[in-house]
């Protein structure tokens, strides 16, 4: 990858995108970009969190395997974006396993080169705080979609959320080709394919939304809507 592309992608990068250019440009010749396989891993649970993975493309997940063996997906993380930024800079251990999904480029630095230049640049790590709390968020709203909506609910947050991203209007009969496979999208939803099949067809019944293949077709936006958001009223009054 040539350092001007590299550098493009870069500022697109969440945690990178408001720095001013001299700092950013400081960061950037801290990157090492190489090619990323699918199925390859970044790192597995438990290994030393030496350097920070930034995504340039492709698709990473990120998952632990629980007790009885199941996999439970945390995160997808779409390019551009860094992700482990609170193994890198905490305890230094990863606590989940990353493997691509979808082929891509993996930008890396070094945690003890990141570490010096915190020391030196605090602006740097005002970016790194805001990126953090981003990944406390998704934790949190991963718990309380597991613990506190069903199958259904969590499924068509993962449509509805689809049809939003595809950036055309949300309207009855408008069609999205789902980014992710179905054994993933399952995974993401804390359920297994045959559940999720089962769960696409009642969403259908329900005239909310219908999948066939890798293509959604929305049927009534605001039953889909509703159902996604299940539940959020009574969670805000606990809090």
């Amino acid at each position: 990858m040539q350092p001007d592309e590299l550098s493009a992608i870069l500022r697109r990068v969440p945690i990178l995108a408001t720095l001013p250019p001299l700092l950013f440009g400081e960061i950037v010749p801290l990157c090492t970009a190489r090619p990323l396989g699918k199925g390859e891993l970044v790192f597995s649970e438990g290994e030393p969190a030496l350097f920070l993975p930034i995504l340039l493309s492709g698709q990473v997940k990120l998952f632990r395997i629980g007790p009885d063996g199941r996999e439970q997906v945390l995160h997808l993380v779409r390019a551009p974006a860094s992700f482990a930024d609170a193994a890198v800079f905490g305890p230094g251990i990863f606590p989940a396993t990353a493997q691509a999904v979808v082929a891509g480029q993996l930008a890396t630095v070094q945690r003890d080169t990141l570490v010096d230049l915190l020391s030196r640049r605090p602006q740097v790590a005002l970016a790194l705080l805001a990126s953090m709390s981003y990944w406390l968020r998704r934790l949190v709203d991963l718990v309380e979609g597991l613990s506190l909506h069903t199958v259904e609910e969590r499924v068509a947050a993962y449509l509805w959320s689809a049809f939003v991203r595809s950036g055309r209007p949300v309207l009855p009969g408008a069609q999205v080709r789902l980014e992710d496979p179905k054994h993933l999208i399952a995974a993401l939803c804390g359920t297994g394919p045959e559940v999720l099949s089962r769960t696409f067809r009642k969403l259908e019944a329900d005239g909310a939304a219908s999948v066939e293949g890798p293509v959604a077709t929305l049927l009534d936006a605001e039953r889909l809507q509703a159902l996604s958001h299940a539940g959020e009223a009574g969670e805000v009054s606990l809090r």
